[in-house]
């Protein structure tokens, strides 16, 4: 906990919002390496992002719209070599400024009425890993042909051809010769 409030005090991602006037303010950060060393047990090692942020403030709630565009290094799922794979996301946090007290969504946030600032670091970094697709492989070129390595994508075909010479168990062969009416 010390470390997240030694964060925000020295962070660029610290937004001082009591001073702002109503209406429409924007910010962009820059994201670097250095940026997810900061979270333990991070998803991401590495990357270069880009992040805008677009805050509509209104009297008594903050809405947050969140650009994300970057790249990271990762390894690909099919052929296990690294590659960087693009991410870009939007999301929204809608932060509710006052005293009521209500059960919190992913989206919501609320924090007392007396509160100047809010330290976005970790809504961008959940937003980033959010963005991130389930299965990672290498794009394809402009050739539609996969950039993954060819000597691994042959061994796995060669796999595979065998997977599908097995011979299927007798006893299924007899069911699939069944009609029925």
């Amino acid at each position: 906990m010390k470390k997240e409030k030694d964060r925000a005090k020295n962070n660029e991602f610290v937004i001082q919002f009591a001073g702002l006037s109503i209406g429409k303010h924007n910010f962009e950060f820059v994201i670097d390496d250095s940026f997810f060393k900061e979270f333990e047990n991070s998803e991401i090692d590495n990357g270069n992002f880009s992040v805008k942020v677009e805050l509509l403030k209104q009297s008594t709630m903050l809405v947050l719209d969140f650009e994300i565009e970057g790249a990271t290094s990762t390894l690909c799922d099919r052929c296990s070599e690294n590659f960087d794979l693009p991410v870009e996301g939007k999301n929204r946090l809608i932060i509710k400024l006052g005293t009521d007290e209500f059960e919190e969504e992913s989206d919501i946030v609320s924090i007392p009425l007396t509160d100047s600032e809010i330290d976005i670091a970790q809504y961008v970094y959940e937003y980033i890993v959010l963005s991130l697709p389930k299965r990672r492989i290498h794009p394809e070129n402009k050739k539609r042909k996969s950039g993954c390595n060819t000597e691994t994508l042959k061994k796995l075909e060669k796999i595979l051809l065998k997977e599908k010479k097995k011979t299927i168990d007798p006893r299924w062969e007899k069911l699939k010769t069944l009609k029925i009416k």
